[in-house]
């Protein structure tokens, strides 16, 4: 199956703890690798207000995740989301390849 670059953003429940949180990330990098992906950047964006109140709640923590995967990946990734009660939203989209090019090349202007 051909390789894409992909990225989901995911909003975890706003009422999950600081490990809770880092334990849901965790779920999802070893969920895509576990469907044949590679995770190349994980980035928080923290807690964030809701454009609208999604299941009575107001805000939810946003996660961005960058990968290589195929269309497989993520419809099962997909999947998993629907069935874990942490995940309030997600959104998934193909991304330009180049995109995940540029994360795999270690900068040289970072010490």
């Amino acid at each position: 199956m051909e390789r894409r670059c992909y990225e989901t953003v995911v909003v975890f429940t706003p009422e999950l703890s600081d490990q809770d949180l880092e334990s849901q990330i965790n779920w999802v990098k070893d969920l895509i690798e576990k469907n044949e992906g590679q995770v190349l950047k994980v980035d928080v964006w923290g807690k964030r207000k809701l454009a609208y109140e999604i299941e009575k709640k107001k805000e939810g923590y946003y996660v961005l995740f960058l990968f290589w995967g195929s269309p497989i990946t993520v419809e099962n990734i997909e999947r998993q989301y629907r069935i874990n009660h942490n995940v309030i939203r997600y959104l998934s989209v193909k991304r330009k390849d180049r995109e995940c090019q540029k994360e795999e090349q270690p900068s040289e202007q970072q010490s």
